[in-house]
């Protein structure tokens, strides 16, 4: 099973300090002319619309396509769809699809269904693979999130972390001087910042995308188990967050949060609506993946460019040690593809050190997954200011269970989702509400076989 995200304090300072390896020594791999044995090959990359990341890759397939000759249909759908059509494809297995991006907390449905191959046959083999590629850059730490049993699954591209974007305008007309240091304090600041122009918070709240969100916040009610079910499970498989004082304590905290400072329609809100709200001035706070930080301070598109600042909620004592989110991004290859050599081929240049300095000093990427590019000063340079400070408390605090890497991760989607939403769109009683949630929970659990041994970290 999968490792926990192990950065120390001094892994951490190690990671953002400003000395450390320049990469100028780094090329992608040689794919010239003499050496396009794919040549004619059409690839299909499917991944996320509106993520500035993905648009910086698509921007480098002619090149890619001028090196090895192979061309690529990088197709941009929206987040929903395509968590719901990869999965479909790969249970399928539809050969249509070759490479894909999204979140390695996927990895144990993805690795349960056959859906996607181990990569290290093409990462150790010299023959596909050149020395200058050197996996090892990649952040073991980072990188464990895409293994499991010995086996890659995927190349971490980033690490998503999970923090506040704060309007320092708002706050200052508000007369608010500090960052929230607790979960009632964010409340608190949330209802005071809430006016007849703007809401005080934002976060996804529709049910394909809602619980993104809501994890952030119930890591704060929620003691961390453990790094397989994280703040899900404890080692006796009980559904923690349906476990009292914890559930009722985050489920009306969550509900006075939404129903009392959110933007009206919050219960249908995605990542998009809380981006452009918050581009817009329309909320003063939003809790959500760094990953729109260059959509936020792009004068182009936001008009809060100027006022915008970060924040990394500090852990309370109940989960002090891993309450924030950080979630890996990987790049994966499909186990029905019948192209896997010419994959592989654009999996590694879209994963060398070069891409990533690239997207860095872009300010399309600003959390990579490669050593050399975290610890390069003139990457560094560009990270947006408070920017730094946030990160270096979300690795330090690392929870990577988005969901628990468990075969039945995905299937416990549902009746949280869920019970998210009745806690927004309805007065039904918070116990009631979680009750409910907690019963599906073990409903699934009970049907897959559960109690089961623990599996081995």
């Amino acid at each position: 099973m999968l490792r926990k995200l192990k950065l120390n304090k001094a892994a951490v300072v190690s990671i953002l300090s400003v000395s450390g390896l320049l990469i100028s020594g780094f090329v992608a791999p040689a794919f010239g002319a003499s050496a396009q044995p794919y040549k004619g090959t059409t690839l299909t990359l499917e991944t996320y619309s509106g993520v500035p990341e993905f648009d910086y890759y698509k921007s480098l397939m002619p090149a890619f396509t001028k090196e090895t000759g192979i061309k690529v249909n990088f197709l941009q759908l929206p987040v929903a769809t395509i968590d719901q059509k990869i999965p479909l494809q790969l249970k399928a297995k539809d050969a249509g699809l070759d490479v894909f991006f999204t979140g390695s907390e996927k990895i144990s449905a993805f690795v349960g269904s056959g859906g996607v191959p181990d990569l290290n046959p093409y990462i150790k083999n010299t023959k596909y693979t050149p020395a200058s590629y050197n996996f090892k850059d990649v952040a073991p730490a980072v990188e464990a999130a895409c293994q499991n049993g010995g086996k890659t699954y995927c190349i971490a591209t980033h690490t998503g972390g999970a923090l506040l974007y704060y309007n320092t305008k708002m706050f200052k007309e508000a007369g608010l001087t500090t960052t929230p240091k607790t979960p009632e304090e964010l409340l608190a600041y949330a209802k005071k910042l809430t006016t007849k122009d703007h809401a005080g918070f934002c976060v996804r709240g529709d049910k394909s995308q809602g619980l993104y969100d809501a994890f952030q916040i119930w890591n704060w009610f929620v003691p961390y188990n453990n790094p397989i079910t994280g703040t899900y499970f404890d080692k006796n498989w009980n559904f923690l967050l349906g476990s009292e004082p914890y559930a009722s304590k985050f489920a009306s905290y969550y509900r006075d949060l939404l129903q009392n400072t959110a933007p009206k329609g919050i219960a249908t809100y995605l990542v998009t609506n809380c981006l452009q709200d918050f581009q817009q001035g329309r909320v003063a706070m939003w809790h959500d993946d760094s990953g729109s930080i260059p959509d936020v301070l792009d004068p182009n598109q936001s008009k809060v460019s100027e006022d915008t600042a970060f924040w990394s909620m500090p852990c309370p004592a109940i989960n002090a040690k891993n309450c924030a989110l950080v979630q890996p991004f990987g790049i994966w290859m499909n186990n029905a593809s019948k192209k896997k050599l010419a994959a592989w081929q654009l999996i590694q240049y879209l994963t060398t050190a070069k891409t990533q300095l690239g997207a860095a000093m872009a300010g399309k990427v600003l959390t990579p997954s490669r050593l050399s590019v975290l610890s390069n000063p003139a990457a560094k340079a560009v990270l947006p200011k408070t920017f730094p400070e946030a990160l270096t408390y979300i690795l330090g605090h690392p929870d990577t269970a988005l969901l628990p890497f468990i075969a039945e991760g995905v299937p416990l989607i549902k009746p949280i989702a869920d019970g998210l939403s009745d806690l927004i769109t309805t007065d039904t009683p918070v116990a009631e509400i979680m009750a409910t949630m907690k019963a599906g929970a073990d409903n699934i659990m009970k049907q897959a076989g559960y109690p089961k041994p623990f599996p081995k970290g």
